[in-house]
């Protein structure tokens, strides 16, 4: 399987903050993952990812992270290069 890589930018919600969110996607999906750059604060969270996987892992990630209450968004291509 082809394995690709796509930029998220992750906003956790205060309750989040704390939790180690990353760290439970590489061990329920197998992805490999590079923190491009990152703002946290009291209030709030707000991560730029860079995933590594096949199309079926990162898929099913976004899928968890959104059910646990993060919000995901795409990066355009070349925004953090």
């Amino acid at each position: 399987m082809e394995r690709i890589h796509e930029r998220y930018y992750l906003s956790y919600p205060r309750t989040l903050i704390k939790e180690p969110i990353l760290y439970q996607l590489v061990k329920k999906f197998d992805l490999i993952f590079n923190i491009r750059g990152a703002s946290v604060s009291e209030e709030m969270g707000l991560v730029a990812v860079e995933f590594e996987g096949t199309n079926d892992q990162i898929e099913r990630a976004l899928t968890w992270l959104r059910s646990t209450g993060v919000t995901v968004e795409p990066i355009e291509k070349n925004v953090i290069e």
